[in-house]
């Protein structure tokens, strides 16, 4: 079994682009990322199949998903061990290097609070994005019935159609809800919060061979998060527990 710290939690609201930032985070050598979650089936292209950008790439874990089906209410559903073995599950290779936990049920203030109490020295990564764009970007690319990831979890009325005003509504209520406890648990604790620049990821060891070139291209090209090479609060990290991935002058 590895250690605690080696597991990373990862954590933002849908329609963030929490999913397309983190294959950023895989591209850095400080984070040493396992990418052995990564399989054709865990990939998804959006909703009109745009074959020239996989925007979801690896395992997730959250109600209805293929991992986490527990994750809504950690204390309830695992031991500290057995969540460890349901984090594990996805990777083919288990190693030394450090495992990115991505789950939008991680924001529950429950959730947040077991972590911090169970792994009080791992990392937790967030993004946060202003709620209305969110719910647009998430509009724009995903469905609850989609192939890759599955929000059925999101789903308030599963047997109604996707479009129904009663599963918007239950979308967006949990999308506002969640986004509220993230931004209180940063208000509550140190931490660091950045927009993923290349001076910023340059820090971090990021890799500017094909893969990481094409990632962070993607992102200004397609996606257009980042326009200039200066901090703007459109989609930035948050870090918690992170001190030692970088340093900052005072």
């Amino acid at each position: 079994m590895i250690s605690d710290e080696q597991l990373i939690f990862y954590v933002a609201i849908p329609g963030s682009g929490w999913a397309k930032l983190s294959l950023l985070l895989g591209c850095c050598d400080k984070l040493n990322l396992n990418n052995t979650d990564r399989s054709p089936e865990r990939e998804e292209i959006g909703k009109y199949g745009n074959t020239g950008c996989v925007h979801h790439k690896g395992a997730f874990w959250d109600p209805g998903m293929e991992f986490g089906k527990g994750f809504d209410d950690l204390e309830k559903n695992y031991t500290k061990e057995s969540f460890k073995e349901e984090c594990l599950r996805p990777f083919t290779d288990i190693n030394d290097q450090n495992y990115l936990i991505r789950s939008h049920f991680f924001a529950e203030t429950k959730n947040l609070n077991w972590l911090k109490n169970n792994f009080p020295n791992n990392k937790i990564i967030f993004v946060l994005r202003d709620t209305k764009l969110a719910w647009e970007g998430w509009g724009n690319a995903m469905t609850f019935t989609g192939r890759y990831p599955c929000y059925q979890a999101w789903k308030k009325i599963k047997f109604l159609d996707d479009d129904h005003p009663e599963n918007h509504k239950g979308m967006w209520d949990l999308l506002l809800r969640h986004d509220k406890m993230i931004k209180l648990f940063v208000k509550d604790h140190e931490c660091f919060i950045i927009q993923p620049n290349k001076t910023f990821l340059n820090l971090l060891g990021y890799r500017w061979d094909d893969e990481g070139q094409e990632e962070y291209e993607k992102l200004v090209m397609v996606h257009q998060f980042f326009k200039t090479d200066v901090p703007r609060f459109d989609a930035p990290f948050v870090f918690y527990n992170c001190d030692d991935l970088f340093t900052i002058q005072t």
